[in-house]
């Protein structure tokens, strides 16, 4: 059922609610006036007369306030059990007990139980007090209070069921909008991801791919180009490119949760590299966050060898402990005066990036220089 449905359903009701009070005020003073006593204007007839005004007034006035919506009906029916109390003394042998039984059952239904109590109380008390003045027999007031009582009970079980049908309704509520925050996020999360794999793919690939270029172009247009430099660089640009695409595929592959081997995908892009690799431990299957976090760290290794120490090849080793995977990856320091032509291309965020992502996958990453070598270190939980 839509919010819509719901919605016309509860103006039906409520305003069906409004129709039967208006109807049960025309029926019951109907048939109050045949019984004695009759309302008149002597006597006990003159009572029922502005008693039956006054329960009249409160009656109408719980539907202009139940209208209302914000004004309160604890005055109205505190009227009309009143009013109605005093008319069952009056006329302990008619149904005028009704409006007190209304009051009484209306504030058990729609005000918190010390209200709703306390305006049954003033019905019961009115009607005692008055019954014992005007003679009512015992038994009669004694029945009327145990209707008032019963009409009371009935109206706090309904009162109990409309507030935890409220109650049941704004959890559910409150589970939807739990639910769609869980379902952005999840989104958000997995967009992060991507971009994150975009990155890497971009900063590894193709600023490689473009260094190459360059080179090549430069060699090209020199006083004396060396074609055959220029072409190692367009084939490295070429091997680029396919390495590129092969990530991407390893990117969807990993957003998939269909990682490869760790240690072959490791060992086969750093052996590439004319590095080594060794594996400890009995390889297992990780999370596809950290199975990349690793694969990414030794990505970074490898390039950062490029750019910093050309000819020193990283040596990986990764370890498969107990709860955790270590990876080391390590290159030699060059010397002082050895030429990198490649130091200052790039950004330069590589590792406080694969450091967010190690920390993402709940692990932790530190680098720097270690007795002569440059030493990646990335331990992540599996």
């Amino acid at each position: 059922m839509g919010p819509l449905t719901a919605t016309l359903q509860d103006r039906r009701y409520f305003w069906g609610v409004q129709a039967m009070r208006v109807c049960g005020l025309v029926a019951l003073y109907a048939t109050i006036v045949g019984f004695h006593p009759q309302p008149g204007l002597h006597g006990r007839g003159l009572a029922m007369t502005v008693t039956l005004a006054i329960g009249a007034v409160g009656w109408i006035g719980l539907v202009l306030f139940d209208l209302g919506k914000r004004r309160p009906l604890g005055p109205p029916l505190a009227v009309m059990a009143a009013a109605g109390g005093v008319l069952g003394a009056l006329q302990p042998a008619g149904p005028a007990i009704v409006v007190a039984a209304v009051a009484a059952f209306a504030g058990g239904s729609n005000l918190p139980p010390q209200t709703s109590t306390a305006i049954a109380v003033l019905g019961m008390l009115t009607l005692t007090v008055s019954g014992l003045i005007l003679g009512a027999p015992a038994l009669a007031i004694i029945g009327f209070v145990v209707i008032l009582g019963a009409a009371l009970g009935m109206g706090m079980i309904r009162y109990g069921i409309s507030q935890r049908a409220d109650q049941a309704e704004l959890l559910l509520e409150q589970t939807r909008r739990a639910s769609a925050a869980e379902t952005e996020a999840a989104v958000l999360g997995e967009r992060t991801r991507i971009a994150r794999e975009i990155h890497d793919i971009l900063a590894h690939s193709l600023g490689a791919l473009a260094m190459q270029v360059e080179a090549a172009q430069a060699l090209l247009t020199q006083d004396e180009p060396d074609v055959a430099k220029a072409v190692r660089c367009v084939e490295r640009a070429g091997q680029l490119t396919r390495e590129g695409l092969a990530e991407s595929r390893r990117a969807v592959h990993a957003l998939r949760d269909d990682i490869g081997p760790l240690p072959e995908m490791i060992g086969s892009m750093v052996e590439a590299d004319g590095g080594t690799m060794r594996t400890v431990g009995e390889p297992r299957r990780l999370p596809a966050d950290a199975s990349l976090a690793l694969y990414r760290t030794a990505q970074e290794a490898v390039t950062n060898a490029r750019k910093h120490a050309p000819g020193c090849a990283v040596a990986a080793v990764l370890r498969y402990e107990a709860g955790a995977v270590r990876l080391e990856a390590a290159n030699d320091l060059p010397d002082a005066g050895t030429d990198r032509p490649l130091t200052a291309t790039g950004g330069g965020f590589g590792l406080s990036g694969l450091r967010e992502r190690i920390e993402l996958a709940g692990g932790t990453l530190t680098a720097g220089p270690d007795g002569g070598r440059w030493v990646v270190r990335a331990v992540v939980p599996g």
